[in-house]
């Protein structure tokens, strides 16, 4: 029985089409620089939104208390 001869890997490996960059001037590293910004601007605007719910709910609850506190108060003078 004849055994195959092992082949022999070339000293030179060639790069796959997926390693290749193109040179389009950086137009793909300004595109993701670009969608970062956005992505940032909008996770900044929603913490944003989010902590002022978040003030303006407090202030209510204050109110409440404040309110809740003045009645108790009051119902306790009449009688």
């Amino acid at each position: 029985m004849h055994k195959p001869q092992p082949t022999r890997l070339r000293a030179s490996i060639r790069k796959s089409h997926a390693a290749h960059i193109p040179s389009d001037g950086g137009f793909g590293l300004i595109e993701v620089v670009v969608a970062m910004v956005l992505i940032a601007g909008t996770c900044i605007s929603l913490v944003d939104a989010y902590q002022s719910v978040l003030l303006q709910y407090g202030q209510i609850e204050l109110r409440r208390t404040e309110l809740n506190r003045a009645q108790d108060e009051h119902e306790r003078g009449s009688f």
